[in-house]
């Protein structure tokens, strides 16, 4: 748990997950994260909410289906490598993971993974993925961040005009995104080639959540609705409402290829205004 001046916030080193995330100004703000009710905290699998990482692939394994959907660095225990107070009052930790004898039998690359979270009046989350292989190295990645909200079906998405969206449920039927996304779940959607801003209006909540991205060019915009949530047992029949997962990333085809040594990192911030 971190309590600072700006913001209190709940990582987990399962997963490298950030569960909430609450500004103390306006007094008034509530979590911008969703925590599932029924989510499991036994390290048998990824906490259901928050902030999951997904990588080195987003959703299915492209070849091998028995593979865990969005990699497998959610499944591990990250080691916290620092934490510090900055200057601003901020509160900065870096957490880490790399290649073993185990992910090497799940995908042969050795890597270092290191997340770098900054907890202050917005929660900035940085990844930092190194090449350690000997050859390229092709990855799929996002912050998978589950947001809270009054009402999935009274939301709208901002920002997200002129990307390419490519529809999931639909049979990966692709169109122009002309305007702004008013969301009707079930909704399962990329958005292609998309850098920028993104902010979810929630007009029952009064409040714009701002979520702004670097080094990412798609968009992932998710909740199952009231009949596909009934598939899930982390998440209660009743709370497919409560949120809505929109992710910063790079998947489909806005893959990332790192040669040998080469380091890229995925940055994403995270704020919160009322109305």
């Amino acid at each position: 748990l971190v309590d600072n001046q700006s913001a209190t916030a709940n990582v987990t080193l399962y997963g490298a997950n950030v569960l909430s995330f609450m500004p103390k100004v306006p007094a008034n703000m509530s979590d911008l994260l969703w925590v599932s009710p029924a989510a499991v905290f036994n390290g048998q699998k990824p906490v259901r909410g928050g902030i999951p990482i997904c990588w080195p692939w987003f959703g299915k394994h492209p070849v091998d289906s028995t593979l865990p959907a969005h990699g497998f660095v959610r499944n591990l225990l990250w080691q916290l490598d620092s934490a510090r107070r900055l200057d601003s009052g901020a509160t900065e930790l870096v957490l880490s993971v790399e290649s073993s004898d185990k992910t090497l039998k799940i995908w042969p690359y050795p890597f270092h993974l290191a997340l770098t979270i900054t907890i202050g009046e917005t929660l900035s989350l940085s990844l930092c993925t190194t090449n350690l292989s000997g050859t390229d190295m092709v990855i799929t990645e996002a912050f998978h961040s589950y947001f809270r909200v009054s009402h999935a079906n009274q939301l709208t998405v901002l920002g997200l005009e002129n990307s390419m969206h490519v529809d999931t449920l639909s049979g990966m039927d692709r169109c122009l995104q002309a305007e702004k996304l008013f969301l009707s779940p079930p909704i399962d959607s990329v958005f292609l080639n998309h850098a920028s801003e993104v902010i979810i209006e929630d007009s029952e909540f009064s409040r714009r959540i701002s979520i702004a991205k670097q080094n990412s060019i798609s968009t992932v915009v998710w909740n199952p609705g009231e009949d596909v949530v009934k598939g899930f047992q982390d998440i209660p029949n009743d709370q497919w409402h409560t949120f809505v997962c929109v992710e910063s990333g790079n998947v489909l085809d806005n893959v990332v290829t790192l040669k040998p040594n080469e380091k890229h990192c995925l940055s994403m911030q995270l704020s919160g205004l009322l109305y």
